[in-house]
């Protein structure tokens, strides 16, 4: 799903990863994992395997992974805390350059992400995506001709995007301590901060 694309070309364009960037996912979930009998054992930087029973300290079995993240998406998306300072930043930039919210939440969660959104005075055009994100950052730096630049958390999604669309800066964003102790050696992007000042900073510098 997503909302109508308006993106002016004589303007830079920022594509932004919400979970985790704009929103704080990680404290969110691990509220719901409590509250549903569960803990995240913070082990290795990803769901599979990290996912623990409170009463036998067993992993979940992966097949039950997509499951939890979709009931979580539905109890959480209207009410996750926003990152510090990411309203903020976005909307100052938001008189410089083009804002789109790139995230691959469940699309059954969608509309309610784009509502809340709106609840947080963040009318941005948002985008929900499936699997790796340079295709569609691909099609959307074609509608500016100015400055692309690409924020996620997950080393992964800043690889295939850094790999494929050359003339995007990628900025990878990571604030979460717990997070930062275990997330494997991100090489590809142009930038790693972990706080939205410094995104502002390097966006301002590069357009």
């Amino acid at each position: 799903m997503e909302n109508k694309i308006h993106i002016n070309k004589k303007l830079p364009l920022l594509i932004c990863d919400a979970d985790e960037v704009i929103f704080n996912f990680m404290d969110s979930f691990e509220e719901f994992l409590n509250k549903n009998d569960m803990y995240f054992s913070y082990t290795t930087f990803k769901l599979n395997g990290n996912i623990l029973k409170k009463n036998n300290n067993k992993v979940v079995n992966s097949e039950q992974i997509p499951y939890i993240i979709s009931n979580f998406f539905e109890q959480y998306t209207n009410k996750m805390p926003l990152i510090k300072d990411s309203k903020e930043v976005l909307n100052e930039l938001s008189n410089l350059i083009n804002i789109v919210i790139l995230s691959n939440i469940p699309k059954s969660s969608s509309l309610s992400r784009i509502n809340y959104l709106k609840r947080n005075n963040m009318h941005y055009t948002f985008i929900s995506n499936e699997g790796p994100k340079n295709a569609k950052c691909l099609e959307l730096q074609k509608l500016t001709n100015k400055q692309v630049f690409f924020i996620d958390d997950l080393p992964n999604q800043i690889s295939s995007v850094s790999n494929s669309c050359k003339n995007i800066i990628t900025i990878h964003f990571l604030q979460n301590k717990k997070l930062i102790k275990i997330i494997p050696e991100v090489k590809d992007c142009n930038y790693k901060v972990n706080n939205w000042k410094d995104v502002k900073n390097i966006i301002l510098k590069n357009i």
